[in-house]
């Protein structure tokens, strides 16, 4: 079996936050409006009834005060054999528990809603291994052992216990993020104030809010613009990168079921996943890469509570099984890999 360390572990962290983009993607909307408190309201006005059926405004509307709690669950699953694993299958396995808190502190004439967010803990538990050997590492933000000092796990560390702020359109989409000074400066601290001003910048980069957008934004479910019926479907479709190839995901969702419960209005939202590739070959100077045999797709479903503005359950699951051929001159190997990814979200309270 190939040398399989805690680096190698390491180094396929980040792969499992962004696994679950290509559920949520992310379209390059801006919404701005003008400063002021929203009123309170329990929404009811935005499901009504007509000759067709029951049809709901599906907007993002809670009140200005209210405090969720979430869990965040997010596993990927894979299995790689190729010549970089002497040909044997090692199968990786990274599950990380995200658990923070949302008090929404604004909503703008606009709709658009100010989230100000915490995170409390953060667990992480990654088993690399093969027939004959395997090795696991487990971090937890709350326990200060030998893992927690490792450089690789800085960013978390620094974020912990630290406020900073989001914006969410009212159709669900995170248009911004700020209030990370304090994160950053715990993270210049840590590495001993040594680093220049070009450092810092890149060290910012790597754990921007970009990075915590594509995090956060698996929480909050994105609604198209009109109003859509009960047992009605709607679809969104963006281009992104799947590895090196670039790739088209369609998604379609479709409104099951509206369902009142305890004076509260509830949306059950299923969710399919299909990717096409663009493009199936990729060369550049000394190298060229073929998709040979691919097949994607995935499903979820999601529970909206329509009265507070909030999801409260969230399951989706992704799937990726891909042949590939890497091509160097007259040589050439081939690699086979499965991924598969699942993301749970719970609303504690």
């Amino acid at each position: 079996m190939p040398n399989i360390s805690i680096k190698y572990i390491l180094s396929t962290l980040f792969f499992t936050v962004f696994s679950f983009i290509i559920f949520q993607g992310c379209d390059e909307k801006k919404d701005n409006g003008n400063s002021g408190k929203g009123s309170d309201t329990v929404n009811t006005n935005l499901i009504t009834k007509d000759d067709i059926g029951v049809k709901v405004n599906l907007l993002l509307k809670p009140k200005v005060g209210d405090v969720l709690s979430y869990r965040m669950n997010a596993k990927t699953t894979s299995k790689e054999k190729s010549p970089m694993t002497q040909d044997k299958e090692i199968t990786s396995v990274q599950d990380i528990n995200y658990y923070y808190k949302e008090e929404v502190t604004e909503i703008t004439s606009a709709g658009i809603v100010s989230y100000k967010i915490t995170f409390d803990s953060i667990t992480i538990i990654s088993n690399l291994s093969s027939a004959d050997s395997s090795v696991s590492l487990t971090y937890n933000s709350n326990i200060k052992d030998s893992i927690y000092s490792k450089p690789d796990f800085l960013q978390y560390n620094a974020i912990m216990g630290e406020d900073f702020y989001a914006r969410v359109t009212p159709n669900g989409e995170i248009s911004d993020v700020y209030g990370l000074e304090s994160v950053y400066e715990k993270m210049f601290k840590a590495l001993g104030d040594t680093l220049t001003k070009e450092q810092k910048e890149t060290l910012k980069d790597s754990f921007g809010k970009d990075a915590i957008k594509a995090v956060l934004q698996q929480q909050f479910q994105m609604f198209p613009d009109n109003p859509v019926y009960v047992d009605s479907s709607w679809t969104r479709s963006y281009e992104t990168q799947m590895l090196i190839f670039p790739v088209r995901n369609s998604l379609s969702y479709k409104l099951k079921e509206v369902k009142e419960d305890n004076k509260q209005t509830f949306l059950t939202i299923d969710a399919d996943l299909a990717v096409d590739f663009i493009e199936k070959e990729i060369k550049d100077k000394d190298m060229s890469y073929k998709v040979e045999d691919s097949k994607t797709g995935g499903k979820g479903v999601i529970i909206f509570n329509i009265t507070k503005g909030c999801v409260t359950k969230k399951e989706t699951n992704t799937n990726l099984d891909l042949t590939m051929k890497i091509s160097a001159g007259s040589q050439s190997v081939k690699t086979t890999q499965n991924v598969n990814t699942e993301l749970i979200v719970n609303l504690l309270q």
